[in-house]
Order: structure tokens, then C-alpha cells, then sequence
């Protein structure tokens, strides 16, 4: 870390002397200058999760006291134990106790913000995955959605978020605690597929296919089995959260079964019927 006669300025957001501009960690509070793809310093402004209550960020955002109070948050969920609070007498601050962070120990915490009307902050280092996972999660709790849609919500709002293949299966495991199903068994990389939950469908590629064509494939390689699923069928379905509202389909639909030729069988597994005439359940999907 270079020291105060190798470096005149102090680091802007914590205050301390190390080589921010050279991604080095301060060895004092942890902070770590993010940038985003394009190479830009990413924006400190809070992302807005639920209008006057959840709030995400990063390190960057709950290093910006007077923005803060400018935005009437009073309360700061922190998701990384080494790291400090920078404004005890400002703001009412919880530090989870381990890393990676107690779902249910987060979820108490926010649950006394909600129901005192306040306005919350979430944040980790970069705010790309450990917070965003906390804040994911919540929103299941909080309007009984699943996995998906909470991530597509969040996602949409945040585009920096990209959730870590450890904080996916605890998201997961979540969703299957509280929902007895997962509506991501591909991952949620596969939400971001062309076709799926966040952007409109898109003729593939010569060579590829789309989630619920390779989901076929795999159903006309194991024909005793049975898919698995969330709702028990993939393509076209749509899930209703407490509000009654239709959210978008997981998956895109398969293709219809083709007609078996005159006077003959449809080879199983091929054109959806059974050498007997009777339609696979596992291609009414």
C-alpha cells in the first residue's frame, strides 16, 4: 500500500492511502474501487430495489453520507463483516455476523426497517453479487416470488448484478425452502437466454438452441422419465404471486408434436407419440 508522502491524495471514497486507481484493497477498511465493463467508474447513486424502502449499492453508495440523507435513508444493512460502518451516528447500521450472510438474520432486520416505514440500504463491496443476493432473496420472502422473477426484478433495475455461483445455489435452496421448487434448475445464467425471462425471444444461432429445445432433447433421450419442473410443464406457463399478477414465462414453449404419418407410428421420442398412438406426457410441455 503506498503511504501518504508516495501518494499526496487520499482515496476520495474511504479516506485512506492505497492505490485505488490500481484496484489495490485498502488494508484499513476493505474498499476496492469498482468500474464497470465499459471501464467507467460505476455510479454511487443508490439503485432504487422498492420505492421508499429498499435501496442497493455498494461500498462507493454507503460511503456518500450526504447523498444518503438527501435519498432519507436511515438504516444500512451491511453483508461484510470486516467491513467497517462509516457513519454510526448518522444512520442505524446492522452488520451481518458471517460471510456469506445469514438469510434469515438479514431478512429480520429488513423486516423492522419495513414495518417502522423507513428506508433501507443494502450494500456489499462492488454490489454486484452478495448484496444483490440478500436483496433477491428478500423480495421472495417479501412477495412470496420466485427465484426468477425476484432476480429479473433486480437485474432489470441493476445491470451490474451478477450473482456468483455460490450465492446462485444459496438463492436456489432458498426458493426451495420457501416454494418446495426451483424456477431456475438450468441456473440463472439461463434466465438471460435469448427467449427466457428477460428479453424477447430471438431466432438462435445455426448450432444452438434455445432452453426448452434442449430441455426436449433431453426428455426424448430419457423417455421413462419425468421432467422436472417447478409447475410440472415449462413452455408457455405462466406463475401468479400473491397480487394475482400473470408473470412472464421461465422458458420458451416447445414445439408442437408432429402428426403421425398415414398408416404408420411416429418413431417415439421423435414426433411425440407412443408406437401405441398415445401421446407422450413428456412432450406436453
Amino acid at each position: 500500500m503506498k503511504g501518504k508522502r508516495e501518494r499526496e491524495e487520499a482515496c476520495s471514497t474511504c479516506g485512506h492511502y492505497h492505490d485505488y486507481e490500481g484496484g489495490e484493497p485498502c488494508k484499513v477498511c476493505g474498499h476496492v474501487l469498482t468500474t464497470a465493463a465499459s471501464g467507467r467508474p460505476e455510479s454511487v447513486m443508490p439503485t432504487t430495489v422498492v420505492p421508499g424502502f429498499l435501496y442497493l449499492g455498494s461500498y462507493d453508495t454507503a460511503s456518500r453520507q450526504e447523498l444518503l440523507k438527501a435519498m432519507q435513508i436511515t438504516d444500512i444493512l451491511n453483508t461484510v463483516p470486516a467491513c467497517q460502518p462509516l457513519f454510526r451516528n448518522t444512520f442505524n447500521y446492522h452488520t451481518v455476523s458471517v460471510a456469506p450472510p445469514d438469510f434469515e438474520e438479514c431478512f429480520e432486520f429488513l423486516d423492522r426497517v419495513n414495518s417502522a416505514n423507513r428506508r433501507v440500504l443494502v450494500y456489499c463491496m462492488t454490489g454486484i453479487s452478495r448484496g444483490p443476493a440478500v436483496v433477491i432473496g428478500y423480495l421472495m420472502k417479501l412477495r412470496h416470488w420466485r427465484l426468477a422473477e425476484a432476480y429479473k426484478w433486480v437485474k432489470d433495475k441493476r445491470q451490474s448484478v451478477n450473482i456468483t455461483p455460490g450465492d446462485t445455489k444459496r438463492l436456489m435452496d432458498l426458493e426451495v425452502e420457501l416454494h418446495n421448487s426451483c424456477s431456475v434448475p438450468f441456473g440463472l445464467a439461463a434466465v438471460t437466454l435469448p427467449g427466457s425471462l428477460l428479453s424477447a425471444a430471438s431466432p438462435p444461432q445455426p448450432g444452438q438452441l434455445h432452453v426448452g429445445q434442449q430441455q426436449q432433447q433431453q426428455q426424448q433421450q430419457q423417455p421413462g422419465g419425468d421432467a422436472a419442473s417447478p409447475n410440472g410443464i415449462f413452455g408457455g406457463h405462466q406463475w401468479h404471486s400473491s397480487s394475482g399478477a400473470a408473470q412472464p414465462p421461465v422458458f420458451g414453449a416447445a414445439p408442437a408434436p408432429a402428426p403421425a404419418p398415414a398408416g404408420g407410428h411416429a418413431a417415439f421420442g421423435a414426433g411425440g407419440q407412443h408406437p401405441g398412438g398415445e401421446h407422450s406426457s413428456e412432450m406436453e410441455t
